[in-house]
């Protein structure tokens, strides 16, 4: 028998918001103060990055897309030769559109198996406006934005009408303001006026929503989760996620800034487009898998190109549940009401994928006899996930 699940406390920082505001405290004149815990490689990573460029060293982006789009763009304005590197699989990913994107400043770039070499002498842009492709994801417009501190002229961004996840570019673009940017939009183009400055002295990151949804999750199977500190609001796309368990049965509440889910009676189906929140599709996945009634989630054809193709592993997963699932375009259709879980242990391979492993551990908690491989993956971004859980895979 599971013991039943228990979590009161905070979640650390959310590594999105986290790396946006270490790049654009690093253009600061004065000392900016990034405030918030965080246990997650990504972050330690984006730190290193920035000391790396510093001192003209090669700098590690390990398997993070985040950190080598961000830093190509932060390293592309500061003269001299560059070098990032990081995993093939890293490099595998959608990456040409960070040479289309430097091209157009003026930046000489070339991109291998396992690294990006950049030869810049600062942006000298070719035309009006910088065409930045969005339609496999809007990191690279965030990375651009990211990095237009003290332009000698304005800038003017065309981001296209079909972004993918649209929300994290609307965070890119909420950060900036608040850091002191003076950004206009219209009709999807963007102008980013001369001589920017970083105008506050501290900055204090919110709570991760990703890895909080998959602790809610754990509880929404086998206990209870209490989260200190909840926001009222958030820029973070997956701020959507209490909504979508109390729309499958979940017992959700507030009480001031505090946030409790408790075990679901009997979870039910859903049908929900993932365009925006690609992130909660594993662990909102196991957790259709897990209710009554059929479920669809659809719309996230970016996810193929997450850190696994997400879409292939979490059939895989399912299927070694003993569930009916089949993929739909950008997502699954699965089924629900499935025979009694099984009873012979079956092993998983979260093939280097933080989120997949996350949904694995849901499966853990929720009594199935699942072999996690490579659990260690998970310090991507919150290093005491199994801690909180309770386990040690």
């Amino acid at each position: 028998m599971t013991p039943a699940f228990s979590f009161f406390g905070q979640i650390p920082a959310s590594k999105s918001l986290f790396n946006r505001a270490l790049i654009a405290a690093s253009y600061a004149q004065h000392p900016v103060e990034i405030l918030g815990f965080s246990d997650s490689d990504d972050i330690e990573l984006m730190k290193a990055a920035l000391q790396s460029l510093r001192s003209y060293q090669p700098i590690d982006c390990g398997q993070a897309g985040t950190v080598l789009r961000f830093m190509a763009l932060r390293a592309s304005r500061q003269p001299g030769e560059h070098e990032l590197r990081g995993s093939q699989r890293l490099f595998s990913r959608p990456q040409d559109e960070l040479l289309r994107i430097l091209r157009q400043l003026g930046v000489e770039a070339k991109l291998l198996s396992d690294r990006l070499v950049i030869r810049s002498l600062g942006w000298k842009p070719m035309g009006d406006s910088l065409h930045i492709p969005s339609d496999r994801s809007s990191q690279f417009a965030s990375a651009v934005l990211l990095n237009c501190w003290d332009l000698p002229e304005s800038m003017f961004l065309s981001v296209g009408a079909k972004m993918v996840s649209l929300p994290y570019w609307t965070m890119t673009v909420g950060l900036m303001r608040h850091f002191g940017m003076q950004v206009d939009i219209t009709n999807g183009d963007c102008r980013v006026w001369a001589r920017q400055q970083v105008r506050i002295q501290s900055y204090t990151v919110e709570m991760d929503m990703s890895s909080a949804f998959a602790i809610a999750a754990v509880a929404a199977v086998s206990g209870e989760a209490s989260f200190a500190g909840f926001p009222a609001s958030s820029p973070q796309p997956d701020f959507i996620f209490p909504h979508i368990l109390t729309q499958m049965g979940v017992p959700v509440s507030r009480d001031g800034d505090a946030l409790t889910v408790k075990r679901a009676p009997q979870l039910r189906g859903i049908d929900v487009n993932l365009r925006d929140t690609p992130d909660l599709f594993p662990v909102l996945s196991v957790l259709c898998a897990l209710a009554h009634g059929p479920s669809r989630l659809w719309g996230a054809d970016q996810l193929v190109f997450k850190e696994s193709n997400r879409i292939e592993k979490t059939v895989e997963l399912i299927r070694k549940m003993g569930r009916q699932v089949e993929s739909v375009e950008g997502g699954l259709m699965i089924e629900g009401e499935a025979p009694a879980r099984p009873q012979t242990k079956f092993s998983f391979d979260t093939d280097q994928d933080h989120r997949l492993a996350m949904a694995a551990g849901v499966l853990l908690k929720a009594g199935f006899p699942i072999e996690i491989l490579h659990p260690e993956v998970i310090s991507k971004s919150y290093v005491g996930f199994w801690t909180s859980l309770g386990v040690h895979p």
